[in-house]
């Protein structure tokens, strides 16, 4: 066990450690990012910004939002297709054999371990970007037609989400 000067040490040093600058902040700031799903950027360095852009301007003009609701659900459809797409193209790296050693489906599935929590992981990503795009598009077209003075139709879909605390208890 430490002594108590050991622990006063420790501390001391702990302050010490670690990037201080703006400069040096923003040059470690990605090093922990492995797929970028999570990411607060909406471009990571190696896609595509005027692709992101085309994207959105296409979004916007096929779904013609109006008013701040109908933005607001266009732009979640925006970030989450473009997360499913980067989630995607991380998948495809992950745990897949070189591209040259595949000859046949049984050697492209063979490097796949479907218990890995990592496959895990994508899939549950994957799952969760593509629930947000559907939840987003139905908001936003019953906002249209309501808009539009459209008589709804009751929802043919209930979003149940099972993860969160019902009814308060634990």
């Amino acid at each position: 066990m430490a002594t108590v000067k050991q622990i006063a040490a420790n501390r001391l040093n702990a302050l010490k450690a670690g990037v201080k600058t703006p400069e040096g902040k923003l040059a470690v700031r990605l090093n922990a990012v492995t797929h970028g799903i999570f990411s607060k950027d909406a471009v990571l360095p190696g896609e595509d910004a005027d692709l992101l852009a085309n994207m959105r301007e296409n979004i916007i003009a096929e779904l013609k939002p109006v008013g701040e609701m109908e933005t607001i659900l266009v732009e979640r459809l925006i970030s989450s297709t473009w997360r499913l797409k980067r989630a995607l193209l991380s998948e495809q790296t992950y745990r897949r054999p070189a591209a040259q050693d595949i000859t046949t489906l049984s050697e492209f599935f063979r490097g796949i371990d479907y218990r890995c929590s990592g496959w895990q992981n994508y899939m549950k990503y994957e799952t969760s970007l593509e629930r947000q795009i559907y939840q987003a598009m139905h908001e936003l077209e019953r906002l249209q037609r309501a808009r539009l003075g459209e008589k709804l139709p009751p929802p043919l879909v209930a979003h149940i989400n099972l993860s969160q605390d019902i009814g308060g208890a634990t």
